[in-house]
């Protein structure tokens, strides 16, 4: 009886194993996942550090976890959205990512630093010619929500007060492109 009973509790774990291992597998076909976000998930369905690395490694073996490709595709997507270098990098790192993957990431694609100016001056200035397309005056309550979106999207306040700067300085300019 006792055997039974024992037999009956491992093929118990067995099959929560199972389905937490298929169900992690369903959540990478939704989206690409690191490896620590499905370390989490596994070990919330139950399963063991040794049973959830071990479904990781099988995992990471059919290319279905890879942290370095995740970093590169998120670090593409957020600086498609204009955020800033150290919003990425802070966010990939709460994914599990690591600061040192973070910085060889920037480092490869040229942008430590210098790209957060340029990337913020382009939100900037689409946000002002938006302004002045709508027939509004580029004025101190423009300035002040340039800089809080900028900020939003992680730049740190000397790159907010460049670009609020440079804005300021070139309203008159753009005032007369628009009216082109």
């Amino acid at each position: 009886m006792m055997k039974s009973s024992l037999s009956d509790n491992n093929m118990e774990k067995i099959r929560q194993v199972e389905k937490a291992r298929q169900s992690a597998l369903r959540k990478l076909a939704a989206r690409e996942r690191t490896e620590k976000e499905i370390l989490d998930y596994l070990r919330e369905a139950g399963c063991s550090t040794d049973e959830a690395s071990e479904i990781i490694a099988e995992f990471k073996s059919w290319g279905y976890i890879d942290d370095e490709k995740y970093c590169r595709r998120y670090y593409e997507y957020a600086r498609n959205k204009g955020r800033a270098s150290a919003r990425i990098a802070r966010e990939l790192m709460q994914k599990g990512i690591s600061m040192e993957m973070c910085r060889q990431v920037l480092e490869e694609c040229g942008e430590e630093g210098h790209g957060d100016r340029r990337s913020a001056l382009e939100v900037g200035m689409k946000m002002a010619y938006g302004q002045i397309e709508l027939g509004k005056t580029v004025d101190q309550k423009f300035l002040a929500r340039v800089g809080r979106r900028l900020a939003g999207l992680g730049y740190d306040s000397g790159t907010c007060y460049y670009v609020m700067n440079m804005i300021k300085s070139s309203s008159r300019e753009i005032e007369r492109k628009s009216e082109l």
